[in-house]
């Protein structure tokens, strides 16, 4: 709706006559670049190094397995390999070559839906998903490699090549690779994968074929050859999407037969569901395989015996032959990996940070801390839209006024970010986030942000120059005009439970806009606010940041309007697209650049150019980051130093498990020693 339709054109006018406007506005001022927490610098591994496709005279296993060879249960090690193996060199990890045997034990917080991730099902996150659902490509170790060539990894595409037009892209496929339950990997798993779960609008996929351009086509050219179709020239940023939570296909031969369009007995909610937790064990092409699980206590995975990776001796990943997932809270996972229950942990939690760095002093902690980059952020949402949600004429004046830059401007500059971020944990873990892009990724920099410092004399200012001068007898300023006229400026602001930090910063920025008299009413619900924010139904939403922003090139439909639901702070519906702001199709138009840049340098520049028109028209406001350290236990070797909590993925993807090892005495008893998932 038009504004003056509200009745509230002082709104529109950008500069009012009067006493308020004669006060200097602060702002902005260079941001500051917070020092480093790691201690260590990475290994840099050159992007063809860091895993190779090639052939080795032979191969090993344990020994335990090969007992099960030699009772005639299983085929010898080289025929359940690849023709062509992947080798992974170990000459990069700090522990070398491992050996076998031992353990992994994690926590998680999560809860499987069912093994079906092919028609968008979630093992419960906690980075089982990541295990047991390899993808056409991995991100997670993007990290690790030197800058002449950063782009993601072989996983189930081994090689790719660009036709002469770009608009081509050819992917060579794993040839002579097995599930685990020994039947053949091939390009029909990712055609079905493609066709009849992402393509299929009745299966609820994690992704769309949207999001790889509208037009996008595949198709199979052999068992082993794939080739891609996109309607833009040479879409670099697609391959990232190829990762994790993109084409990462299920076993076609088991998942075909339940699909409704080869099963004329089945439904399409009986083939979403018809994996469920507990039919075991089940299929993957990861290192492990999903084994036992007992609901709401653990979750068991088992060596894949027909893995196909190996170091460079020729042993078959992994090293490990059993990992755990102890099912508790997202909370406990912290706690008990502090007291050595557990082995790996990401520190997110800032109120945790000085205890446990307190315990980390004493020589018996089991644990070694590895800081990395503040890659969380916690920012709050104001909502944009006026087409989805803004159902009454105070949804459509909040709207309205959101809108407004001088407002966004007046509530950013109300916010004392170093107040909040002490608040949590003292000490240089967190700095001030203007929001956008973090500057501690890789496109990230502290040049490109505009920063309007903390001023609340300048807050006032904006909302007089809005209109906004008179008070009630509470202190509230009252909305000059429109259907609101006479009331206070009241806005509600939704945030989780989840995380002890969420009830704490809107706590703080509540009583700081008190201060510049705008009436902040709390509205907290349980857990995360993923289902009020799908809603539209809201006014502001505070919540901790996605990935999106410390590795954009990962989602970059998520940065600007490209799409009727994003962002998520500016949505539209199905039948009516949002109604932009004036700066919403430069961002679009940058998007699209980026997409199809293949240089990095430039790559990065248009990302700046992103960042600087975000932080300038103060598209979300940003409150603070914070640092994050992951926690694992001394037992384990080949843990890569400076391995970020977040990068292009959780850190748990990053370090590779099927690198990690422990000494044998180190090692700890299993809980289903043998076992072989399919075999015994």
């Amino acid at each position: 709706m038009r504004l003056a339709d509200l009745g509230i054109l002082a709104l529109a006018v950008p500069m009012l006559a009067g006493p308020a406007s004669a006060q200097p506005l602060q702002g902005p001022i260079p941001l500051q670049q917070p020092k480093s927490l790691a201690t260590v610098q990475p290994i840099r591994v050159p992007y063809g190094e860091l895993m190779q496709m090639k052939s080795l005279p032979a191969y090993h296993e344990p020994d335990w397995v090969t007992a099960l060879v030699k009772a005639g249960k299983l085929p010898p090690v080289a025929e359940r390999l690849p023709k062509t193996p992947m080798v992974e060199d170990m000459k990069y990890t700090p522990g070398g070559p491992g050996i076998y045997g031992g353990i992994l034990r994690h926590v998680s917080g999560g809860r499987p839906q069912g093994w079906n991730w092919a028609a968008g099902q979630t093992q419960g996150t906690g980075t089982l998903d990541e295990l047991i659902a390899p993808c056409l490509v991995t991100t997670g170790p993007i990290w690790q490699l030197t800058p002449e060539r950063i782009e993601p990894l072989p996983e189930l595409a081994t090689r790719w090549e660009w036709s002469q037009d770009g608009h081509q892209l050819t992917m060579h496929l794993l040839e002579g690779a097995k599930w685990s339950d020994g039947a053949p990997f091939s390009a029909d798993d990712v055609m079905f994968f493609w066709q009849d779960n992402v393509s299929d609008p009745n299966v609820p996929a994690r992704v769309q074929p949207g999001v790889f351009g509208e037009g996008t086509r595949l198709e199979k050219l052999d068992d082993n050859t794939i080739r891609w179709t996109f309607p833009e020239a040479r879409p670099i940023a697609n391959l990232y999407k190829m990762g994790w939570g993109g084409v990462c296909p299920g076993p076609a031969h088991i998942l075909k037969p339940l699909h409704p369009r080869y099963n004329s007995s089945a439904t399409y909610d009986s083939y979403v569901r018809a994996l469920a937790p507990e039919k075991l064990p089940w299929v993957t092409m990861g290192p492990w395989a999903v084994t036992e699980y007992r609901p709401d206590q653990i979750i068991v995975l088992r060596r894949n015996p027909y893995y196909w990776k190996v170091d460079e001796r020729g042993w078959q990943l992994p090293y490990l032959d059993e990992v755990q997932f102890k099912l508790s809270t997202w909370a406990d996972r912290t706690i008990q990996t502090v007291a050595g229950n557990a082995d790996y942990d990401n520190l997110e939690n800032p109120a945790l940070y000085l205890e446990t760095l307190r315990k980390a002093q004493d020589p018996k902690f089991p644990n070694t801390l590895y800081w990395g980059p503040r890659s969380y952020d916690w920012h709050i949402d104001l909502n944009l839209s006026t087409v989805c949600g803004a159902d009454t004429p105070r949804d459509q004046a909040i709207r309205a006024l959101n809108r407004q830059l001088p407002f966004r401007r007046a509530i950013s500059q109300a916010l004392d970010r170093e107040a909040m971020g002490q608040s949590l944990v003292r000490g240089p873990f967190t700095a001030p986030f203007p929001g956008g892009l973090h500057p501690e990724s890789d496109v990230g920099s502290v040049e490109s942000v505009v920063y309007y410092p903390y001023a609340p004399a300048t807050s006032k200012a904006l909302l007089a120059q809005l209109g906004f001068t008179e008070k009630t007898a509470d202190g509230w300023l009252k909305w000059p005009s429109g259907p609101l006229a006479g009331q206070p400026l009241e806005v509600v602001l939704t945030y989780g439970n989840q995380r002890p930090t969420d009830p704490a910063l809107a706590d703080a920025a509540i009583n700081m806009l008190r201060e510049i008299g705008v009436k902040v009413v709390a509205n907290q619900v349980p857990l995360n606010v993923n289902a009020v924010r799908d809603s539209c139904k809201w006014d502001w939403l505070l919540d901790r940041g996605a990935p999106v922003w410390q590795a954009p090139i990962t989602s970059l439909d998520f940065l600007a309007p490209l799409s009727r639901n994003v962002p998520q702070w500016h949505q539209g519906t199905k039948d009516r697209p949002q109604e932009l702001l004036d700066f919403e199709p430069k961002l679009i138009d940058l998007v699209k650049r980026i997409r199809v840049e293949a240089d990095t340098g430039k790559r990065i520049a248009l990302f700046a150019e992103y960042e600087k028109l975000f932080t300038e028209n103060v598209y979300d406001i940003g409150l603070i980051n914070a640092a994050g350290a992951i926690i694992v236990s001394k037992r384990l070797q080949n843990i890569p130093p400076g391995v970020p909590v977040l990068a292009y993925q959780w850190g748990e993807v990053g370090v590779m498990r099927e690198r990690l090892w422990s000494k044998k005495e180190d090692q700890l008893p299993e809980l289903l020693p043998g076992r072989l998932p399919g075999v015994n």
